[in-house]
């Protein structure tokens, strides 16, 4: 089975897309599917996901976590070249369609503090398998 991603970014009007097709071993498991499969950096990718969420580990060196929920913001951890960052996800979109295999998100990644209303980045990520 093979795994498609695309995620297309926009980061202050700067757009871009990550386009890739991996193979991918698809488990159910306690409720949840999940997505393994090994990304263009030789990383281990576990996707775990229902109907309200999805999480997304990159076993990178540090470990990197991507957390989506369907109704509340989440937090996130993501290591960067000044040490390790973490934001909030504000999901706007979550469309998990295990019959037609996509899963469909729309999120922006945003600083931390409730109050802050600064989003460092604008994403629309789609994933399908077959």
């Amino acid at each position: 089975m093979q795994i498609h991603l695309r995620n297309e970014i926009d980061l202050d009007g700067q757009r871009e897309v990550i386009d890739q097709t991996h193979p991918v071993d698809v488990t159910e498991k306690n409720g949840f599917s999940y997505f393994i499969f090994v990304n263009e950096e030789k990383e281990r990718v576990v996707i775990k996901c229902n109907d309200q969420e999805l999480i997304m580990t990159r076993f990178s060196n540090p470990k990197s976590v991507l957390r989506f929920h369907r109704e509340v913001q989440a937090l996130v951890t993501i290591p960067t070249p000044m040490g390790i960052q973490h934001f909030m996800t504000k999901t706007s979109k979550f469309i998990f369609d295990k019959t037609n295999h996509s899963i469909k998100l729309d999120y922006v990644l945003k600083q931390p503090d409730s109050e802050s209303q600064n989003i460092f980045a604008k994403y629309q990520l789609e994933l399908t398998w077959f």
